[in-house]
């Protein structure tokens, strides 16, 4: 777990969750990515005196979300990795049920389905079906990914044996599965839902969603070449593709963005009979490039998600 902004109420409703788990023998490695957030250095200092299942490492200057999970991978001594942003909650029978199913069907990672709740902590609404089958999400993930990355568990030693996180711009742990899938290593999931998954407002911004694209595209390029990419070689792609892009530009990522959301109100409008709406929408969107590629890589994902679904497939 990495903290940065949360809240002393959201974190500590975090914290509060794991020590309710039903399985009890587990370590908590904790990564403050923002040192000069006393209020949350407080809190977790506190637990981690109350608690010794609760280790608090405190970095020298803000490092983001992947650097700072290796941090905690290289302090955790367990069989299993378990992530969770410091603002969600698990369920109690979280790990009890995640490691359950590790064991009975051979799989490195597992992700969970989850509900969503708000600021307040409100049920707002549930995550779609997810695939289960390794097989299945084989077959998706080159794709687009639909893990939820704050439930997943896997086996430390397939996450050490990929070198773990790589501190990409965004969308680390889409590279991270993909890297797995490249190694050999199965990945599943369950559609138990055991983590409430906390949408905040402030977690995407215009710029955000096509650096998402770009990054994304990139990773499944790579994942199509024989050998994916080493992390030196990788970021120095991702850094020229990007700058090819402009992706810098808050114009071109604003209007990308709308132009996004223009194809998605588009396409409400097509299912709600408003043909003139829906064309007036989505055709100037789809003069863009950009989002002609987004679209199609949107599509390309849909497709298969829906044909997976069709097949269904689940773990007991």
């Amino acid at each position: 777990m990495a903290a940065y902004n949360e809240t002393p109420t959201q974190l500590a409703a975090a914290l509060n969750s794991l020590q309710a788990q039903t399985l009890s023998d587990f370590e908590v490695e904790i990564v403050l990515d923002a040192p000069d957030n006393q209020a949350l250095r407080d809190i977790l200092t506190q637990w981690q005196a109350n608690d010794a299942r609760f280790h608090l490492h405190i970095n020298a200057d803000n490092m983001g979300l992947a650097n700072s999970l290796n941090v905690a991978l290289s302090h955790a001594t367990g069989t299993y990795i378990a992530r969770m942003d410091a603002d969600d909650l698990a369920m109690p029978k979280r790990f009890e049920r995640q490691v359950a199913l590790m064991k009975a069907n051979g799989v490195a990672v597992l992700s969970t389905n989850a509900t969503f709740i708000d600021e307040r902590g409100q049920v707002v609404g549930e995550h779609d079906w997810i695939p289960e089958e390794p097989a299945q999400l084989a077959e998706l993930l080159p794709l687009g990914s639909d893990l939820i990355h704050p439930s997943v568990m896997m086996l430390a030693s397939a996450l050490r044996a990929v070198n773990g996180y790589r501190p990409l711009p965004t969308a680390e742990d889409y590279d991270l599965w993909l890297r797995f899938l490249k190694a050999g290593f199965a990945i599943g999931a369950t559609n138990e839902r055991l983590l409430q998954y906390r949408l905040r407002g402030n977690s995407m911004t215009q710029g955000d969603r096509y650096k998402v694209f770009l990054v994304t595209a990139y990773l499944q390029a790579a994942y199509r070449r024989p050998a994916y990419p080493d992390a030196q070689t990788q970021v120095k792609e991702l850094n020229a593709w990007l700058t090819k892009h402009q992706q810098a530009d808050a114009a071109i990522s604003a209007r990308f963005t709308q132009n996004v959301k223009n194809l998605s109100e588009g396409k409400q409008a097509l299912k709600a009979g408003h043909v003139l709406k829906a064309m007036h929408l989505t055709l100037p969107a789809l003069m863009s490039p950009p989002v002609r590629a987004y679209a199609q890589q949107s599509q390309r994902f849909n497709k298969k998600y829906q044909q997976l679904r069709r097949q269904g497939g689940n773990y007991a």
